[in-house]
């Protein structure tokens, strides 16, 4: 999965929202202390858009928000990013999907999406999945939250084939936590049938191993369940939070520690991991090399409050440094 990074875009098709971080904390009296809350841009798809664009590479966005104040920051976020999105509509009539997330003092977290029923970011129509419109596009990326209904789903699952059909890359994150697309822990039919029509269409697959890979390959070995993911001729990464994550890759199954660091926001750190490996498979890195990229950008990110973080390149090169030699 090596491209020409210098000379080609990566496109990002998919999920983007606002999110409104509340801090919740308590003093030593245990009375919660109240704190402003943060409005940023979120999202799975958006999140990788932008931290692939900080890491150096050329970035386009595909998706929709609603002709909003919160699209307004979506939109505002993406360019300053350095992304480019001459294809991120704003539509008339639809809400910007708002992620209020309440973020604890170990830094795990609770979310809840408005509006329940899904926002503009599912209203992406079939003619915005021609990836040809780009010049030189390198490489595919899109996320389960965005196949949950038409007409994003079908718009998705077209770039997915056009990419195919062009040789370029594609990888996709399972990314199906509190979607729409199941109930109580378990899939509904249709939406199961088009995850596994994404993932045979795909050079690599992103998901949490617990809460996402499980649902799809139920099995207690971990190891195994990557395994039925990779198939015969796809990369499957397995991420486990503080535990190893789980890559297989052909015949080989690495499993790669991550990095140790005080998590302050964990939200979006797979999106975080998911741009860095991408990042690092494009530079031609090996599997081993681009986990560790992955692992430090995810580590960059949980760092601070909010999804994704301000670091580069070189922050992420020098992370890796500091954090080998306390190994």
């Amino acid at each position: 999965m090596v491209a020409n990074l210098e000379s080609g875009t990566v496109v990002i098709l998919g999920d983007a929202c606002v999110d409104m971080v509340v801090k919740s904390d308590r003093d030593s009296t245990g009375k919660e202390l109240k704190t402003r809350p943060e409005l940023t841009c979120g999202g799975s798809a958006a999140n990788t858009a932008m931290i692939l664009s900080q890491l150096g590479v050329s970035v386009a966005f595909v998706g929709a928000v609603g002709r909003d104040a919160f699209g307004n920051i979506v939109t505002g976020s993406l360019s300053a990013s350095g992304v480019d999105i001459s294809k991120l509509i704003q539509i008339d009539n639809a809400y910007t999907t708002v992620v209020i997330a309440v973020v604890y003092f170990d830094g795990t977290h609770t979310m809840k999406g408005w509006p329940v029923d899904g926002g503009a970011d599912l209203m992406l129509e079939s003619s915005h999945g021609d990836i040809s419109v780009f010049n030189n596009p390198i490489w595919l990326h899109s996320t389960g939250l965005s196949i949950v209904k038409d007409p994003a789903r079908e718009t998705v699952l077209r770039a997915m084939y056009c990419a195919r059909s062009e040789g370029v890359p594609v990888s996709f994150d399972l990314n199906m936590h509190g979607s729409l697309g199941h109930i109580d822990g378990v899939l509904k039919s249709q939406y199961e049938h088009d995850l596994r029509e994404a993932i045979e269409l795909s050079d690599c697959v992103f998901g949490s191993a617990s809460d996402e890979i499980a649902l799809l390959y139920p099995n207690e070995n971990m190891n195994q369940a990557a395994r039925e993911l990779a198939g015969m001729n796809r990369t499957a990464i397995s991420r486990r939070g503080e535990l190893a994550a789980i890559c297989v890759s052909g015949r080989e199954l690495i499993e790669s520690k991550p990095f140790q660091v005080d998590t302050v926001d964990a939200i979006g750190a797979g999106d975080a991991f998911n741009a860095g490996f991408i990042a690092a498979q494009l530079e031609g890195l090996s599997i081993d090399r681009s986990l560790q990229w992955g692992h430090a950008t995810a580590g960059l990110s949980i760092k601070t409050v909010g999804s994704g973080g301000k670091f580069n390149r070189t922050d992420v090169l020098r992370f890796i440094e500091q954090q080998s030699k306390l190994v």
